[in-house]
């Protein structure tokens, strides 16, 4: 396949592991969490790496946020990336704000021949970044990819469906949005975290609302959040030996119904 560059889009998420708080409404979720990669975004930048070794093309990975997000972009040029772009514009939560200034940057580093991204993002879980660039760039897409592989001068992609898996031909310019099942993400070796510390990454200054071929506002705004309260009750069997106890048992459970 005549692939010379990829591109992976490359989120850094609050911690899903981390106990989120909301310390006002409308306080965005996982502000107090460490940042982390997305994990899909992960098994994106192992495909990438993976047909770099197929093809010998080069890997820019694509990262929009703060400058707190520098350790996780290192972390996908020890994994194989070539090149790294910190787009300095948070669009938080923002999908359309996000594909907005990602499809700037890759129109000015560009072309590409393949653009991978994760399935969904680990945060808002929305899975409408990689399409919504596609359209900007004027690139077919093709979402849910469980494995990538070079077929001649295409891609033979393979998603699951209902009783099995579809394979579909992809011939660049294509954009592709990979699952959790394509791979296991390598870990990096020592070696290649140390060369990864030396490598600049660059900065490109992307305006959301800028001249980018997608509809719709030009950022969304969360107008309330809060944490649900949760409430239970719990009612207590008597019995004077477990065969007692496990009787009462059947007779709620067949009161309820559930027998």
């Amino acid at each position: 396949m005549q692939c010379r560059n990829i591109a992976v889009l490359f989120k850094v998420v609050p911690d899903p592991e981390g106990v989120f708080e909301i310390a006002a409404p409308g306080d965005l979720p996982g502000r107090n969490l460490p940042q982390v990669p997305s994990v899909f975004d992960e098994n994106a930048m192992e495909a990438a790496a993976q047909l770099k070794e197929a093809t010998q093309c080069r890997v820019t990975v694509f990262c929009a946020g703060a400058a707190s997000a520098e350790p996780m972009l290192r972390r996908a040029l020890a994994m194989g990336a070539d090149a790294a772009v910190l787009v300095e514009q948070d669009a938080g939560w923002d999908s359309l704000a996000a594909a907005r200034v990602l499809a700037a940057a890759l129109k000015a580093a560009g072309p590409f021949d393949v653009v991978l991204c994760g399935r969904e993002a680990a945060d808002t879980g929305a899975g409408l970044v990689g399409p919504y660039v596609a359209q900007a760039l004027g690139m077919s897409f093709l979402t849910l990819a469980t494995a990538i592989e070079v077929a001649g001068d295409a891609l033979r992609v393979r998603r699951n469906c209902d009783g099995g898996h579809d394979v579909f031909l992809c011939r660049p310019p294509v954009l592709l949005t990979v699952s959790g099942e394509a791979n296991r993400p390598r870990m990096p070796s020592v070696i290649k975290v140390l060369q990864a510390k030396k490598v600049p990454i660059a900065r490109h200054a992307a305006d959301a609302a800028g001249p980018v071929a997608l509809p719709g506002p030009a950022q969304a705004r969360i107008a309330g959040r809060s944490t649900p309260s949760a409430t239970g009750a719990c009612t207590m069997l008597d019995g004077a030996t477990p065969a007692d106890k496990a009787a009462a048992l059947i007779d709620v459970l067949r009161a309820e119904g559930a027998l």
